[in-house]
């Protein structure tokens, strides 16, 4: 499963015993760790979609933190997916049968569970890159863009807000465990693996995944198609202003908030789940 790591415990491995949690466990378990992500990492957040968008740099705390309530939303909703549906995915891989998976599998349903949760998480960052960009409440945003844009509007980058969802959870529920564990078998102390394997991982997602960021993040602030037209059109004209580079505009801020964020959620996931459900790590 996405859990994979070589903590140890008595018995099952830790990896067996996740694959008990029920999907509303992991669904519960998801929420409190994208929620305690979301909260520490939000100006990350705002510098990376203010400088895909061309907009000033700023520490004003009053712009980093506009539209945390959606982030926040945001972020427990799709964690709240992300972990069950990867659970669901791994039980469908491994035919409901616990036992250790491999590297390929683990970070194939992440990925999976990942993308399908990018369907709820495109209007949920949608109207959040409103809310940083023209202000409002979690309330008043979504109804003055479905009163102007219509219904549809929501649904503006859903291709691309798919798939660097699923690179993104096949970077931490997927590779960072799995490259924890290679680590630990080559004999790595696990104090350095938990340090190394984030940096990998996020890293790989980030870069790979950004182009389908940056596309979404400039189709989603511009509803009036006022520069950016079609995700394709789009992509033309990222690559008429700066070439590839241009696709890769807020890089550092992207990469770091997902380096930390991969960090924070797995050990999330690994240190809440048994607090929150120890019937099944007794």
């Amino acid at each position: 499963t996405f859990f994979a790591t070589t903590m140890k415990t008595e018995g099952d491995s830790l990896e067996i015993r996740m694959q008990r949690l029920s999907p509303m466990e992991n669904g519960l378990v998801g929420v409190a760790a994208g929620v305690i992500e979301v909260c520490l990492l939000q100006p990350i957040l705002y510098w990376k979609n203010a400088a895909q968008q061309s907009l000033p740099f700023t520490l004003n705390p009053r712009f980093l933190y506009r539209g945390l309530s959606t982030s926040v939303a945001n972020m427990a909703i799709l964690t709240g997916l992300q972990f069950p549906l990867t659970g669901m995915v791994t039980g469908v891989i491994t035919g409901g049968k616990a036992r250790e998976m491999t590297s390929a599998e683990t970070i194939g349903a992440a990925f999976t569970g990942g993308a399908l949760s990018g369907l709820a998480c495109g209007p949920m960052e949608l109207i959040m890159i409103q809310q940083q960009r023209f202000g409002g409440s979690i309330l008043a945003a979504p109804t003055r863009i479905v009163g102007t844009f219509g219904v549809l509007s929501l649904s503006r980058g859903l291709t691309m807000s798919c798939g660097r969802e699923g690179m993104y959870t096949a970077g931490v529920l997927g590779m960072c465990p799995v490259f924890m564990k290679e680590l630990e078998d080559r004999g790595v102390p696990h104090s350095v693996g938990k340090v190394l394997a984030p940096i990998g991982a996020g890293c790989i997602a980030a870069t790979v995944s950004h182009p389908m960021d940056t596309i979404k993040s400039c189709v989603q602030g511009d509803l009036e198609y006022a520069k950016y037209k079609s995700q394709t059109e789009t992509a033309r004209t990222l690559y008429g202003e700066g070439g590839i580079s241009r696709f890769f505009t807020g890089w550092g801020f992207r990469t770091g908030r997902m380096i930390l964020a991969v960090a924070i959620m797995n050990e999330c996931k690994i240190r809440l789940s048994p607090l929150m459900f120890p019937h099944h790590f007794a």
